[in-house]
């Protein structure tokens, strides 16, 4: 949360904001969220009043407060809310030590921290176009910074498999390539990719756990994949048959 101080609305679309699920001790990752505005509250007093070596303030109490903003998700096949929200609608109604929420923020390089929240309020609201919603949150004590954990390596896999080469037919299903970074405990596993063959095969539906390759026309190329964090690489190479 460096840098998000007294009420700065965040675009949180680079960042991922989850909340553990005490049934399971899982994170759930909130989506739909636009935007979050962070505030810090401090009361502070002069260490000491009777020489100047003292006289610099200190922290004495600090509070903390925060709005979730974004748009009901909701599962397109069975209409279930996302599991993120519902969890985060829960705890509206929670009262003493079970009506702590835990959250945890990783923002787009990896760092993440951790806090208690009680949820104080929810808002659902409509205009012609859209709905949203919001959350009003006060944090419970301070928050802590998790120890960051550097990626040691990258692989592709299909399926089960991990591959450095794929075949493809001009006609066929795409293929989904699933990329996983060393350890998996690692802070930033986000990554970027490069490709020679973009005029035999299409790459699409790119999230954080992987993405597609389409055959487009008979030909060959490589699509390499590089870690944000530690520049770790894995190619894979691709061949477009008729």
């Amino acid at each position: 949360m460096k840098g998000r101080k007294r009420g700065c609305p965040t675009n949180i679309r680079d960042w991922k904001v989850e909340i553990l699920d005490p049934a399971d001790d899982s994170w759930k990752r909130i989506n739909g969220l636009d935007t979050m505005t962070y505030t810090i509250d401090s009361n502070t007093e002069d260490g000491s009043a009777a020489t100047d070596e003292w006289a610099e303030p200190y922290v004495t109490k600090r509070n903390g407060s925060m709005t979730l903003e974004g748009k009901p998700r909701f599962d397109a096949v069975t209409g279930d809310q996302d599991d993120g929200q519902a969890l985060l609608d829960s705890y509206k109604t929670g009262v003493g030590c079970t009506g702590d929420a835990t959250l945890r923020f990783t923002d787009a390089y990896g760092h993440r921290t951790v806090a208690d929240y009680i949820v104080t309020s929810t808002e659902l609201s409509s205009n012609e176009t859209e709905d949203s919603v919001s959350w009003d949150l006060e944090q419970v004590g301070e928050a802590e910074v998790e120890a960051y954990i550097s990626v040691t390596g990258v692989k592709l896999y299909q399926g089960q498999e991990e591959v450095s080469t794929l075949s493809l037919a001009v006609g066929d299903a795409p293929a989904l390539i699933k990329v996983k970074v060393e350890p998996t405990t690692a802070s930033n596993g986000r990554y970027r990719y490069t490709s020679t063959g973009r005029k035999y095969f299409n790459i699409g539906n790119v999230t954080e756990e992987g993405f597609t390759i389409t055959a487009l026309r008979p030909g060959s190329g490589k699509i390499t994949v590089t870690t944000v964090n530690g520049s770790k690489t894995a190619e894979i190479n691709v061949t477009v048959t008729q």
